[in-house]
């Protein structure tokens, strides 16, 4: 079957076929650091150096998930990391912006512990909102 193709469309098919097929999965892997299960450390890029609650809602002053002691966090090396769904607009903490990302679960490595559940964590101190201004721009994750 392979040589009746190869046949039909000759070596430069093939490789074309090839190339496309390569550059295709190229741009699937341009994501950043959101791995192929979903999951994006938040420390990544831009390491914010804060602490990273988890909210009901897109603002500071609602109700807050407590599954560990510690929030997660946003600092170099730490393995913590976020499933986002969307971004969406809210509280505007300390002029850094009004990005939140509405996520359906987070990672803590401390406690190697998943919660699961949609909440929202706040982009600037998750990773200085460098997942929304990457990833919004390329298609990877649009508004809520």
């Amino acid at each position: 079957m392979s040589k009746g193709l190869l046949r039909r469309i000759g070596r430069r098919g093939a490789t074309t076929a090839a190339a496309v097929a390569l550059a295709a999965g190229g741009v699937g892997l341009s994501a950043g650091d959101a791995s192929a299960d979903g999951w994006y450390y938040i420390s990544s890029h831009t390491p914010s150096g804060h602490g990273v609650g988890l909210y009901s809602l897109p603002q500071s002053y609602a109700p807050s998930y407590k599954p560990w002691s510690l929030d997660l966090g946003s600092y170099a090396g730490w393995g913590d990391k976020i499933a986002p769904d969307c971004w969406t607009r809210g509280e505007n903490i300390n002029n850094q912006g009004n990005v939140w990302y509405k996520i359906h679960a987070a990672y803590s490595y401390n406690y190697n512990a998943t919660y699961v559940g949609t909440v929202y964590v706040y982009g600037a101190y998750a990773d200085g909102n460098w997942y929304f201004h990457y990833a919004w721009q390329n298609g990877a994750i649009g508004e809520c």
